[in-house]
């Protein structure tokens, strides 16, 4: 974690809105897609990882049930905007939980209505939050053929897509956007 976040940390934190016109990107991630969004686009980061959870089920009848632990697939999406100078992003997440997941690779193709997202969450994005997308690219490796279905040996992927233009990702560590997007503090305590 330090060495993707090692950087953004000495170009401080900073919790204000961030305008387009105004903000610089940093010569280290000028040329990410996010960096180069322009106004009215907008730029979906779809990540997928895999998570040892639990499952609840509550059956017609009214009896709850609840899974040993086991590794899922989640799969998230993040949708950046640019309106007005100001950058937004809106966090959803999918019901497909299928390991080993053969579906995410073909996110880079076209998003199916059947994988369900559903939006959690969303905010005005920060000179951090976009730093960090920028600085998520950079971390990232092409995937080889063997990588394209997610699995528990390789658990961390990011599509990041503009129309019809898309990078597909390995990500090595636990960089979970969401979570570094979504609950600050999560990562700000890494970054310490």
């Amino acid at each position: 974690m330090h060495n993707l976040f090692g950087c953004l940390f000495l170009w401080g934190i900073v919790t204000t809105q961030v305008k387009a016109q105004t903000y610089n990107f940093p010569e280290s991630i000028k040329h990410t897609m996010i960096a180069e969004l322009t106004s009215p686009d907008s730029l979906v980061f779809y990540q997928c990882h895999v998570e040892s959870a639990t499952q609840e089920l509550k059956t017609s009848g009214g009896q709850t049930l609840q899974t040993a632990p086991q590794k899922y697939s989640i799969t998230e999406k993040i949708i950046v905007y640019l309106t007005d100078s100001v950058y937004r992003a809106k966090y959803f997440v999918s019901s497909m939980v299928i390991l080993p997941n053969r579906r995410f690779s073909g996110l880079k193709i076209k998003e199916r209505k059947y994988w369900n997202f559903k939006l959690v969450s969303e905010k005005t994005l920060n000179e951090r939050d976009l730093k960090i997308l920028g600085a998520i690219q950079l971390k990232g490796k092409e995937p080889t053929e063997y990588d394209f279905a997610i699995t528990k040996y390789n658990t961390n992927q990011v599509i990041i897509k503009k129309t019809k233009e898309f990078k597909q990702l390995v990500i090595e560590g636990d960089y979970i956007l969401s979570k570094i997007i979504f609950d600050p503090k999560r990562i700000e305590s890494k970054i310490d």
